[in-house]
């Protein structure tokens, strides 16, 4: 399905079902939530390549989410608070800089799921490993995290652990692009270890840094 959207570019990857706060100030983005708002539209949101939110030098990613807004709050100003959710991906197929914000042609993506045999299997392997991230990242014992359950849709499953992953935008968008979600989960398992082994460690040689009288971050003060 093809439509168009307004795009806002953000230092942020949102993925389908997550959270999104937004203080717009710009006239620009001012112009296009008042747009969504009136008219009940969703707008777009990608990845900045260059890092950036402001200015003239924007330069989306081709793939990103339509985000539908929930509450609007009216600050001084003219300036605007906004709660919204991400809801399907998209990808750009042209960019049209006739407005004074960036819109877009868009195709909507599918949320295809690979092999179901696979898919299956790689949600159970998920699950288990996320609670160990989020065990190893919250710093709680296992007992804590009992109650925790992903979506029974692998792709839904796959979105959540994309979001809560605190990694790097380079490889939120990679997870947000993957083709389905069999690529998408395959991935999050690589990333889920590599980042539990990453925090253990540290909180061992914190705990150990405290053990020896060391400060924990190697920081040392003068008395001078």
């Amino acid at each position: 399905m093809h439509t168009t959207l307004g795009l806002f570019p953000l230092n942020t990857v949102l993925v389908p079902g997550a959270a999104l706060r937004l203080h717009v100030f710009e006239d620009r983005y001012r112009q296009l939530m008042s747009e969504c708002i009136a008219r009940g539209l969703p707008f777009g949101v990608c990845l900045d390549r260059n890092g950036r939110e402001t200015g003239t030098d924007l330069d989306p990613s081709s793939v990103g989410t339509t985000a539908v807004i929930e509450q609007v709050k009216r600050l001084p100003e003219g300036r605007l608070y906004i709660s919204a959710h991400g809801v399907q991906r998209f990808r750009i197929e042209h960019l049209d800089h006739s407005k004074p914000y960036l819109s877009a042609a868009v195709a909507l993506l599918g949320e295809p799921l690979g092999p179901s045999q696979r898919v299956s299997r790689l949600q159970a392997s998920a699950q288990h490993r996320f609670k160990e991230y989020l065990q190893a990242l919250l710093g709680v014992g296992a007992g804590e995290l009992d109650d925790l359950t992903l979506p029974e849709d692998p792709a839904a499953s796959s979105y959540v652990i994309a979001d809560a992953l605190q990694v790097g935008l380079a490889a939120k968008q990679r997870l947000l692009e993957a083709r389905d979600a069999t690529e998408r989960l395959r991935t999050e398992l690589q990333l889920l270890l590599a980042e539990t082994q990453r925090l253990r460690a540290l909180r061992t040689r914190v705990a150990a840094r405290e053990r020896s009288g060391e400060p924990a971050f190697g920081v040392r003060f003068s008395l001078n």
